[in-house]
């Protein structure tokens, strides 16, 4: 090898070392600036933080007072009316409120007898058509039994 190619080798040896330790320190750079700017994130959000807590607590705060006021309004309703009146009111809301009377019931007896007595008219006059009917399947059988005997 001559001397000239020996140069050139070392020069491109030379460079690619330092493209090599250029993108090594660039890694390094991006890892710091990555690591500075979490870290003054961490510090903003730490100096933010009691401030957001404080403002969260007066705002719970309110809400609470607010809540307090609303359940005093509710709690002197319930003083006023009594359980046995709300739970009428909310039957009667949703339909269950009708309660029957004593001419509700004597009409439903009524109807009842009514129902009754047709039930008992028309079962009794099925009855005997029920047994016409279970006479001829009776006479059925007994001559099947007689043919099979005859043929045995």
């Amino acid at each position: 090898m001559s001397k000239d190619s020996i140069k050139s080798l070392k020069d491109v040896t030379g460079q690619a070392g330092d493209l090599a330790k250029h993108i090594w320190l660039a890694g390094l750079g991006a890892y710091g600036r990555a690591y500075d700017e979490a870290q003054e994130r961490y510090d903003k959000a730490s100096k933010e933080s009691p401030r957001l807590f404080k403002e969260l607590v007066s705002k719970g705060s309110k809400l609470e007072t607010q809540a307090r006021e609303k359940l005093g309004d509710v709690s002197s309703l319930g003083k006023t009316v009594s359980i046995e009146e709300r739970i009428s009111k909310m039957r009667a809301s949703l339909g269950f409120g009708h309660t029957a009377s004593a001419d509700d019931l004597e009409r439903l007896e009524k109807k009842l007898d009514a129902l009754s007595k047709k039930v008992d008219t028309l079962s009794k006059s099925k009855a005997p058509a029920a047994k016409a009917a279970a006479k001829p399947k009776a006479a059925r059988k007994t001559a099947a039994k007689k043919a099979a005997a005859k043929s045995s």
